[in-house]
């Protein structure tokens, strides 16, 4: 996992150590960048955080992915707290997505370890199958509508894609 700095704060996704990856017990944790004091937290997050932390600049969020299935995306004040939604997930300003490999197996969600790849709009990641390495067991790239937060289409892969995706504008 990866974190996302700047002058006043880190933001660095979790891992609980353990075998599996079907707890609810990673934490994103916002940190003082000096100090290594420790800002503010959210527990209890859908699996561990694997992915590095990543900042979508248009909208001014933070994004990152579990090994439990979710796509996240959490708004940050200046300070580096944690900003609160009541209708965000437990009442942050946090957002959450539940990823898909073409599977309705609880025991074999769609995890990600990719870190995002965010630009115009979308978020780009790779999403493992049922079966970690199986030949076309449900891999793909989750292409993400940031605006309708939604999943706005996904490509099957062979394999399954762990890292982070390289995205050009060359042609733009």
């Amino acid at each position: 996992a990866g974190a996302y700095v700047c002058d006043d704060f880190l933001l660095v996704g979790t891992d609980d150590g353990q075998s599996g990856y079907l707890s609810d017990t990673s934490s994103l944790l916002s940190i003082d960048p000096v100090s290594g004091i420790l800002i503010e937290r959210i527990d209890n997050l859908n699996g561990d955080i694997r992915s590095s932390v990543v900042h979508d600049s248009e909208n001014d969020r933070y994004c990152f992915t579990s090994k439990g299935g979710s796509f996240y995306s959490v708004a940050v004040n200046d300070d580096g707290t944690i900003k609160r939604n009541p209708d965000g997930v437990q009442g942050y300003d946090l957002k959450e997505i539940v990823l898909d490999n073409y599977s309705e197996d609880s025991q074999n969600p769609a995890m990600s370890t990719c870190s995002p790849v965010v630009h115009n709009g979308r978020a780009y990641i790779g999403v493992s199958g049922v079966s970690q390495f199986g030949a076309y067991s449900g891999h793909n790239i989750t292409v993400i509508d940031l605006e309708g937060w939604s999943i706005a289409y996904k490509v099957r892969t062979m394999g399954y894609p762990q890292t982070s995706g390289l995205l050009t504008t060359a042609y733009e």
